[in-house]
């Protein structure tokens, strides 16, 4: 059944949803729907990979899988639609928002990823201080107990939308869980995809009606992985031609679980069990740091 919703509209200094409103599905879309540090990039490459099947071609998938819901862009979203409409491929598509502010298609595909809250704040320090863009560094400077406390409290509405705060972690797995019983959502863990990408991109070629030869895909799954996409960052991490970042392999750091470890102590750690455990159920807390059902 189709969900009967009013899309939810989400502001922030990076995200503005209004940018949906002119928007033209076409069906077979795909739409990446990913909070930030959470493996956007990773699941945009892997899409590029089994929609164009070629190995070896020198195509910045990131950059041709829009943002539409992004407001500092040098490019007016008129801009961005007309070049997304444009393009002849199937398309997908990336949003950082909680999906109840993404539009819903019943003929398009939407792919969803989660990663563990603490490694994705760690993640997210490292990426601010790489980036020449300064709009967050207010929220990931050297003090990083404050960091931490502003991740645990700031709510969606303060700051807590593009930081990415633990209230729109747990946000986003609600409202994505509650479509998730829907055969075109389909739910992905950076975890998992760590463990066994062949089998997390076998996957994802079912959920967007791809295949390939067995010896051509293990070929693109080789051109997925952590290594290689670091190795080339110029063509792989997103925001290059814009010089967004200090170093731009930097943008991919380590690609490693549990980042929180040495940084955080007892007392911050209490804090994080304490305030998932208000946000989500145990069920969920668990897939959401493990992947695990």
């Amino acid at each position: 059944m189709i969900p009967s919703r009013t899309i939810q509209h989400y502001s922030g200094v990076c995200t503005d949803t209004h940018n949906w409103d002119n928007f033209e599905h076409r069906p077979g879309d795909v739409f990446i729907c990913v909070p930030p540090k959470s493996g956007t990039t990773w699941m945009q490459s892997i899409c590029g990979l089994l929609i164009f099947g070629d190995p070896e071609a020198e195509i910045a998938y990131a950059e041709i899988s829009p943002w539409i819901e992004f407001r500092l862009s040098s490019k007016s979203i008129e801009t961005r639609l007309a070049r997304l409409s444009a393009q002849t491929h199937q398309r997908y598509i990336k949003s950082h928002s909680p999906l109840d502010g993404v539009p819903y298609f019943e003929d398009c595909t939407y792919l969803i990823a989660h990663r563990h809250p603490l490694d994705v704040h760690f993640s997210m320090w490292h990426h601010v201080q790489n980036m020449n863009l300064g709009h967050n560094d207010h929220l990931y400077t050297d003090d990083t107990a404050a960091n931490f406390k502003a991740f645990l409290n700031n709510s969606i509405e303060n700051e807590g939308l593009d930081q990415p705060s633990l209230e729109l972690i747990a946000h986003h797995l609600k409202t994505a869980g509650a479509m998730a019983h829907l055969p075109n959502v389909h739910m992905f863990h950076y975890a998992t995809m760590s463990h066994d990408l062949h089998d997390q991109m076998q996957r994802v070629a079912a959920a967007i009606g791809v295949s390939h030869p067995p010896d051509l895909f293990e070929k693109l799954v080789a051109k997925a992985t952590f290594k290689s996409m670091k190795a080339n960052a110029l063509l792989t991490a997103p925001g290059i031609a814009g010089g967004l970042y200090k170093d731009p392999s930097a943008f991919f750091n380590s690609g490693k679980g549990r980042k929180w470890e040495g940084k955080l102590n007892e007392a911050q750690v209490a804090d994080y069990n304490a305030k998932i455990a208000k946000l989500l159920s145990v069920e969920d807390i668990r897939y959401l740091e493990t992947g695990l059902i």
